[in-house]
């Protein structure tokens, strides 16, 4: 085998290993625990107190002619509050997705 296809698999197989370890999930990540919701001021929002994950609120939404709305805020490590802006129609449900 030449120097450069030794080369070549080498690197490959480096880049393949680095690959799979940061796929890998964290040992340390936990689902977010402790989590509420609210609304105010047409404004939503959700704050877990407990684990080490993300989460972030979402909001379901009816309008009279289009349906249903999905709202969503952004993902926020917990301890931190997430928010999203409503639109003026009804809120049907409201919930906090969570990955961890």
């Amino acid at each position: 085998m030449s120097f450069r296809r030794q080369l070549a698999t080498v690197a490959g197989s480096a880049v393949l290993c680095l690959g799979a370890a940061a796929l890998a999930p964290s040992s340390a990540m936990a689902a977010p625990t402790g989590c509420t919701t609210w609304i105010t001021s047409g404004v939503a929002y959700s704050l877990c107190t407990g684990g080490t994950g993300l989460h972030g609120v979402a909001v379901e939404q009816s309008h009279p002619l289009a349906g249903p709305i999905l709202m969503t805020g952004d993902w926020r490590p917990a301890g931190e509050i997430s928010s999203v802006r409503l639109t003026p129609w009804p809120v049907k449900r409201i919930w906090v997705n969570k990955v961890g």
